[in-house]
């Protein structure tokens, strides 16, 4: 009696694999970077503002406006990203963010609440959405399914631990 033929299951695919192909690595290090302003700049203005003497509501306000701004601006990025496309939205908008960023050291923490919320407010609403762009990259560079899938998780792992 013959034993029935199994199919050949592809070899699993890795990190390593998906990181050597043509892109990858610098997409991801670069959105990594880009993307850090996001995770640090809340906790940033709470340590800054409250090490000028400010006090901690104000700084958690402020960080909070920072947060709040962002999660109503990132759906009309990516729809702007949609229409126009992914440079002729997220270069202004890098900009205009890293402008605004480079306005608090000159307001200093003990400025005005006011200018600070402003300054950190229009970073958060001009925030390029680089991680919706960047996964709307991934069919077009990582064509394999499995090989996208590993991307995606090492994407969304990255992201997590910063």
């Amino acid at each position: 009696m013959l034993l029935a033929e199994r199919p050949i299951a592809p070899p699993p695919v890795t990190y390593q694999a998906v990181l050597g192909t043509r892109h990858v690595l610098r997409l991801l290090a670069g959105t990594l970077t880009g993307r850090m302003p996001s995770g640090m700049v809340a906790v940033s203005l709470v340590l800054w503002v409250t090490g000028g003497g400010g006090s901690l509501t104000t700084a958690s306000t402020l960080a909070a406006v920072y947060g709040l701004t962002a999660s109503v601006t990132q759906p009309v990025k990516g729809r702007l990203m949609d229409r126009y496309g992914q440079t002729r939205v997220s270069a202004p908008a890098s900009v205009i963010a890293s402008s605004s960023l480079l306005a608090l050291p000159v307001i200093g923490p003990g400025g005005s609440t006011w200018a600070i919320g402003s300054a950190g407010a229009l970073a958060s609403l001009a925030a390029p959405p680089l991680e919706s762009g960047l996964r709307s990259l991934w069919p077009s560079v990582v064509t394999d399914p499995g090989q996208r899938k590993v991307i995606q998780a090492l994407d969304t792992g990255s992201q997590g631990l910063m």
